[in-house]
């Protein structure tokens, strides 16, 4: 193989790899993949009924107010007669749509947060609902209409990555946005009576003009389209992002991690359903410390000259660690030469590990250089064991198809070595496979409306994941990402200025997310999640359905708890 073809492969490789984080993220939680469908809850948005003194049935869910004519339940009676008087008309009392998780714990801690009332675009059961349009509509705004508003989805061209081996089934996600897009016009009346004017725009993640091909399809999204928020499930990465929500002051929602300064730029149009990168390591390592799982060991951590990933490595993993007195006996740097492949200054680096007596090492080296890396300890003499590995989703590490290239490039010694490695993320990688998994019901909602809307015919189930696909999960983040949207444009009132609408998708509060995850936006916090848990990486796997030919898994190995922020 050429230096050349050497290049973009090592380029596609850590492409996919980040992109499909974000599948993997859509279709795996504590309570993650297959299992029974039967419903184990009560309807969709209700609480089950509460026996009272009087009989009544309190799931009555009117909510007053001057919009419909309810009642206000804190009026008094006119006098005690009235009070006291058996045939008078009953009081309604608004009773909160609270969604009760059956998983318990911080699952309703966060769904008591979440108050769905009413709204067209917050229900479990159903994508949207119809609702009244709104008078006098008028154009407010480029890509504003009377009638209609303007979306953008940028799709990653994922199946150019297949002759390379890096691409997983995520399905159809074009399909899935423009179903999605159809639900809402044609059975809710789109969003108060505008009609999303949904356009695609597709790029190659590969070729050497993969930068300017992000770049054109920001210009296009934004100048030729006016698109008033741009959607992405695939991942977009670089100066893109820059490109849509600084220069171009257009709101965007996408899956892929973002650096803390993208996010401050992006002044709260950068909307991201994973944390940051620094805030990724920093939960790892802040759980870990308050664990006292890193209490006297010499850690040990090497990370990519890659720009932006050494320094939030740096601020967020290594810093966080010192100031805890944590001894970071080893940080080097790895040398990339511009390239996605890193082996600058390897074996050298493996060698201080060993000089140091090193026990604990931090992955967080990108799909191509951990196999090469873990490999070189290998060589070295360390044995399974030896080191306790830690990672989060950093450069996609929570994935199983990043993870399995461990012991796909580096052989089943590699895999032996980094076997037992903890993940600290807010990902649910492989929960599909513990016992007495259900799906959840948003995330079964959100299937069977495209299953039974989608123009080809696609139907994805839960169990489909034992298969090795992504689709499910996709068709869970699409929906995400389309209630965002609908939720900003909604709730920014009749006749919405662009500002109106990003000033309202800053303030949803918490949100609908694959899985039912603990995920919320708020005014200096655009990246969604809110909770973390502990997953294991195993080679070979034990557990059912190992994944793809290495047959390795990851999966939780204990409950979701508050992220330490």
């Amino acid at each position: 193989m050429s230096r050349l073809s050497q290049r973009w492969r090592s380029v596609a490789a850590l492409l996919v790899a980040l992109s499909l984080a974000a599948a993997a993220c859509g279709g795996e939680t504590t309570g993650d993949d297959t299992g029974d469908s039967s419903p184990t809850t009560e309807p969709a948005g209700t609480q089950a009924p509460e026996d009272t003194d009087d009989g009544t049935d309190e799931t009555a869910t009117s909510t007053g107010g001057a919009d419909d004519g309810g009642t206000d339940a804190s009026a008094e009676p006119a006098d005690d007669e009235a009070a006291e008087d058996p045939a008078a008309e009953p009081v309604d009392e608004y009773v909160p749509n609270i969604y009760d998780d059956p998983r318990d714990g911080v699952f309703d801690e966060f769904q008591a947060g979440f108050d769905r009332g009413d709204h067209p675009f917050t229900q479990i059961d159903a994508l949207c609902r119809p609702h009244p349009e709104a008078e006098n509509r008028v154009a407010t705004d480029p890509g504003i209409e009377a009638d209609s508003i303007t979306l953008v989805h940028l799709r990653s061209q994922l199946e150019d990555l297949m002759g390379l081996g890096f691409a997983v089934d995520v399905g159809d996600p074009a399909e899935m946005f423009e179903t999605f897009a159809a639900v809402i016009n044609e059975q809710c009346g789109g969003i108060r009576g505008r009609m999303i004017d949904l356009r695609t725009i597709e790029y190659s993640p590969m070729g050497a003009t993969v930068d300017a091909d992000r770049n054109a399809a920001c210009i296009q999204a934004t100048e030729d389209f006016n698109g008033v928020i741009l959607l992405n499930s695939s991942g977009l990465q670089g100066s893109a992002n820059l490109c849509i929500v600084e220069d171009h002051q257009t709101a965007f929602i996408s899956t892929q991690g973002q650096s803390e300064e993208f996010m401050k730029r992006g002044e709260d149009l950068l909307v991201s359903l994973s944390p940051t990168l620094e805030e990724s390591l920093r939960f790892l390592a802040r759980d870990l410390i308050d664990r006292g799982a890193l209490e006297g060991k010499t850690t040990g951590v090497a990370a990519p000259d890659t720009p932006g990933q050494y320094e939030a490595v740096r601020t967020g993993l290594v810093e966080v660690l010192e100031a805890a007195g944590v001894e970071v006996a080893v940080f080097d740097v790895i040398g990339c030469g511009g390239r996605t492949t890193c082996n600058e200054g390897l074996t050298e680096s493996v060698q201080r590990l060993k000089d140091a007596g090193v026990d604990v090492f931090f992955n967080v080296l990108n799909v191509i250089s951990a196999p090469g890396y873990i490999s070189e300890m290998v060589a070295q003499g360390f044995e399974p064991g030896d080191v306790q590995f830690y990672a989060s989703d950093f450069n996609s590490q929570a994935g199983e198809l990043v993870s399995s290239k461990i012991v796909a490039f580096g052989g089943q010694a590699a895999g032996d070595l980094y076997n037992g490695a903890v993940i600290v993320d807010d990902a649910n990688t492989g929960a599909y496979r513990l016992a007495g998994y259900e799906p959840l019901a948003y995330t079964e909602m959100c299937n069977d409306v495209y299953g039974a809307n989608s123009g080809s015919g696609a139907n994805h189930e839960s169990e489909d994941r034992s298969t090795g696909s992504s689709a499910y999960g996709m068709v869970a983040t699409v929906c995400d990402i389309m209630r965002i949207a609908a939720r900003a444009i909604y709730d920014a009132g009749d006749n919405p200025t662009r500002a109106d609408i990003y000033a309202a998708m800053a303030n949803l509060g918490p949100i609908d997310s694959n899985e039912m995850l603990p995920f919320s936006i708020r005014p200096g916090k655009t990246q969604a999640p809110d909770a973390i848990h502990t997953l294991v990486f195993e080679s070979p796997c034990t557990k059912d359905a190992p994944f793809g030919a290495e047959e390795i898994c990851i999966y939780p190995v204990d409950d979701y708890r508050p992220a330490p922020r």
